[in-house]
C-alpha cells in the first residue's frame, strides 16, 4: 500500500495494524487513505478489523473525515440504543459512560435493532490512565464455538428484546447522576415529542406501548444468527447475554440493587 505499512499484534492477526510509512499531515493522511481505500476494504473483510496507529487525528471532526474518506456507508444515529452515551457529532457518540471499574462484555453493536451499523469505528481521544482496552473477536469463530444444541435453539426461536424507558423522573435522574445506567426515552430517541417517538418506532419496526407515568416499553424480535452480507458466512449476532440481569453480569451488589429498584415490571430496563 502506497504510504502505509501493516503489522499484527497477536497470533490471531486480529486486528490488522495500519500505520503511516512516514510522518504525514492530516491532509496527506486523508489523501493516502483515499488512494488505498479499496485495498483497505479488502483487508478489513479478510481480517475482521483494522487498527490505525500513529496518524495525526486530534478531534471528532478529523475522526469523521477519516470515516468519510474510507467511504464504507452512511452514518447512523444511536436510535433505540440504551447504553448511556453523549452525541458528539453526526453519527459519533461517546463510548458507554461507565466507571473504569465496569467491564463491558463483548457484544455485537445494536444487534437488537433492524438498522444496525455494518461497520463500527472507535477513536481514543483521552487515553485511560491504566488498563485501557477494547475487546474484539471474530463473530464467525464465536458462532462455531457455541454448542450446537444452543445454537439450534437460538436459530429456531430468535430473540425478543424488551426495554422500558422513563419520561421525567427525579429518582431516575438522581440514580443516573450517581451512575449512568438507565436512559429516558427522550435520550433514546433524541426527541421530547411522543409522536416522533412513535414514528421512529414504526420506522425501525419496534413494537411500542405507553405505560403509566408515561414510561415507554419497546420490543423487537431479531435473529440470533445472521449471514455475512458479502461472504455469506454464519455470524453469532445478538445481545442475549446483556438483556439478562444476573450477578455474573452486574456483580452481586448491583444485582441486588437492581432487584429492589426494578420491583415494578414496567420500570425494568430489560
Amino acid at each position: 500500500m502506497d504510504g502505509l505499512k501493516e503489522s499484527w499484534i497477536n497470533a490471531e492477526k486480529l486486528p490488522l495494524v495500519i500505520e503511516p510509512s512516514e510522518p504525514m499531515s492530516l491532509e496527506k493522511t486523508l489523501e493516502v487513505i483515499s488512494l488505498n481505500k479499496e485495498i483497505l476494504k479488502k483487508k478489513l473483510l479478510k481480517s475482521g478489523g483494522l487498527l490505525f496507529r500513529n496518524f495525526p487525528f486530534s478531534n471528532e471532526k478529523e475522526f469523521a473525515a477519516l470515516i468519510a474518506t474510507i467511504d464504507e456507508g452512511q452514518f447512523i444515529d444511536y436510535i433505540g440504543g440504551d447504553s448511556p452515551r453523549t452525541k458528539i457529532h453526526d453519527g459519533i457518540y461517546t463510548s458507554t459512560e461507565a466507571p473504569p471499574s465496569i467491564k463491558i462484555p463483548l457484544h455485537n453493536e445494536l444487534s437488537f435493532v433492524k438498522k444496525y451499523p455494518k461497520r463500527i469505528y472507535f477513536y481514543c481521544h483521552v487515553a485511560p490512565n491504566e488498563n485501557g482496552e477494547t475487546t474484539v473477536a471474530d463473530a464467525r469463530k464465536v458462532y462455531n464455538a457455541v454448542d450446537s444444541s444452543v445454537k439450534s435453539a437460538f436459530i429456531a426461536k430468535g430473540i425478543k428484546y424488551t426495554s422500558n424507558y422513563y419520561y421525567k423522573s427525579q429518582l431516575m435522574n438522581l440514580l443516573n447522576e450517581l451512575q449512568p445506567s438507565h436512559k429516558s426515552w427522550i435520550n433514546v430517541f433524541e426527541t421530547e415529542h411522543k409522536g416522533i417517538v412513535e414514528e421512529k418506532c414504526i420506522e425501525n419496526e419496534f413494537e411500542y406501548k405507553w405505560n403509566q407515568s408515561e414510561w415507554l416499553e419497546i420490543s423487537q424480535k431479531r435473529p440470533a444468527v445472521i449471514s455475512h452480507p458479502i461472504t455469506n458466512e454464519k455470524v453469532w449476532f445478538n445481545q442475549a447475554h446483556l438483556y439478562d440481569f444476573n450477578p455474573k453480569l452486574l456483580g452481586w451488589w448491583r444485582y441486588l440493587g437492581a432487584k429492589v429498584l426494578y420491583c415494578r415490571k414496567h420500570m425494568r430496563l430489560h
